[in-house]
């Protein structure tokens, strides 16, 4: 999804829903830290989108601009109505949220996770998509793995979990060193 889309889709989403504020969840809410959301990420034809003021417009979003809607068929792009009680985030997220608007979203306004939220959201998800995008956000330093850590141990999660996620980022730290040695002996 590039920015552009990404700013009709909140100019309409703010009209449908009057509401002009969203909580931007997963990869796109890089937006707000990125001028240019990196190549090298997974491409992604939706934006994971929830009024942050008036949750009751959802159905009247995913009807008019979820998958297979008219906005989706226009501009190629969906709205994924997320509720951020389906998600797993750190204690004090909100608190960390980082405003992306622009004079294209017509005053309305995403809040966006702070990437360490986001990856410790996405490392306790760990789908295929998450892994690569996760190591791209070390490699670009989007992500700080000490701070990540600390938002591990912010999860709602249980201590076994706990465990299992400060082994999966030691992993793609490990990796990711791994490669730069690697790159490094080659040259």
């Amino acid at each position: 999804m590039t920015k552009s889309k990404l700013e009709i889709m909140l100019r309409e989403a703010g009209a449908i829903a009057l509401d002009r504020d969203f909580f931007l969840f997963g990869s796109q809410s890089l937006r707000a830290v990125c001028p240019r959301y990196p190549k090298e990420f997974p491409k992604t034809l939706e934006a994971d989108l929830y009024p942050r003021h008036h949750p009751q417009a959802w159905s009247q979003l995913r009807q008019k601009m979820g998958r297979g809607s008219p906005f989706h068929r226009k501009h190629g792009v969906f709205l994924d109505c997320v509720d951020p009680g389906l998600a797993t985030f750190p204690d004090g997220w909100t608190e960390r949220l980082i405003p992306f608007r622009t004079p294209r979203t017509g005053g309305v306004t995403a809040w966006c996770l702070n990437p360490n939220d986001l990856f410790a959201s996405k490392l306790a998800a760990w789908r295929e998509k998450d892994q690569v995008f996760l190591a791209g956000m070390l490699r670009l330093k989007l992500a700080k793995p000490k701070l990540v850590m600390e938002r591990i141990a912010e999860l709602p999660i249980s201590p076994t979990r706990r465990d299992e996620l400060n082994g999966l980022i030691a992993e793609l730290v490990e990796k990711m060193h791994a490669k730069k040695r690697k790159r490094r002996k080659s040259k």
